[in-house]
């Protein structure tokens, strides 16, 4: 999230929607926080991107989810695969 001050130059309106909006982005950081590599996701934590997923999921270096600390469709445990088969694939089949 980027820090914006407010200005006086700026309507009251036109501030108090851009702390709105800062606001909602820190909000949307606490339920979901990636952590990026140069080819994409290395961590996920919070809300996963999948039904009922919380926890936190772990990328190789080729961008392929293989461990999975948390729940994932109401279950909980810690899951991990062999290389480069996608523990999200696993667990839906």
């Amino acid at each position: 999230m980027t820090f914006r001050p407010t200005t006086s130059q700026n309507s009251q309106i036109s501030n108090w929607s851009q702390v709105n909006d800062m606001v909602r982005q820190l909000n949307n950081e606490q339920l979901t926080k990636a952590f990026r590599q140069a080819g994409g996701n290395s961590v996920i934590t919070g809300r996963l991107p999948y039904v009922n997923s919380y926890g936190t999921l772990i990328y190789d270096d080729s961008n392929v989810p293989r461990i999975l600390v948390g729940t994932f469709n109401g279950n909980v445990g810690i899951w991990v695969t062999k290389d480069g088969i996608s523990v999200i694939d696993e667990l839906s089949a």
